[in-house]
């Protein structure tokens, strides 16, 4: 987790030296995201209580069109394979989700996003059969605009799986992403 952590913080140094110089783009049009970083499980609780947690590594692609302040995007997301509890059970979370996105300008190059939609989302458990379920995905989001068509975005996103036999899972990502506007 710290290699994580360093290489967050250097990304976010070379990003705040860079954005002073960018001049962005109109904010309508294409772009496309790809994202790394880490998960945390939350699964098998006990009514929303005394859950058992595990990590993995996370990662995302998708793509958007942005109409000023407002958005749509598509993604495929793989929260990633984690060991849990009873050992040698391993856990995974994909999801395809479509969502609206809000944007909100904090200065000329960073913006803060907001996002709400929903995800055809597939839980893999092997001591269980896979299970698809459609649910929530949201997500929080800061986009420093490093060129006029290239963004670096720090994002937490969240969604649920559930499993056949098994509980439900809660994933939570923390990831940073390039982002490419055309």
């Amino acid at each position: 987790m710290k290699l994580l952590q360093r290489i967050t913080l250097a990304l976010a140094l070379a990003a705040a030296s860079l954005a002073a110089q960018a001049q962005l783009k109109p904010n309508v049009g294409p772009y496309l995201v790809a994202a790394v970083g880490r998960t945390q499980y939350d699964h098998d609780c006990w009514f929303f209580a005394d859950c058992q947690t595990a990590r993995a590594t996370f990662g995302k692609v998708g793509g958007g069109y942005r109409f000023g302040v407002f958005g749509v995007e598509g993604w495929a997301q793989d929260y990633g394979r984690s060991d849990v509890r009873p050992e040698p059970d391993k856990l995974r979370l994909r999801a395809l989700a479509a969502n609206a996105v809000w944007y909100a300008s904090f200065g000329p190059q960073v913006e803060g996003l907001l996002r709400a939609g929903v995800a055809d989302v597939r839980q893999e458990r092997s001591r269980d059969r896979t299970k698809s379920t459609f649910s929530g995905l949201f997500g929080l989001g800061l986009v420093i605009h490093l060129a006029p068509a290239v963004g670096l975005e720090f994002a937490w996103d969240i969604t649920s799986g559930e499993g056949t036999d098994s509980g439900s899972t809660t994933a939570n990502a923390l990831s940073v992403g390039l982002r490419l506007k055309f």
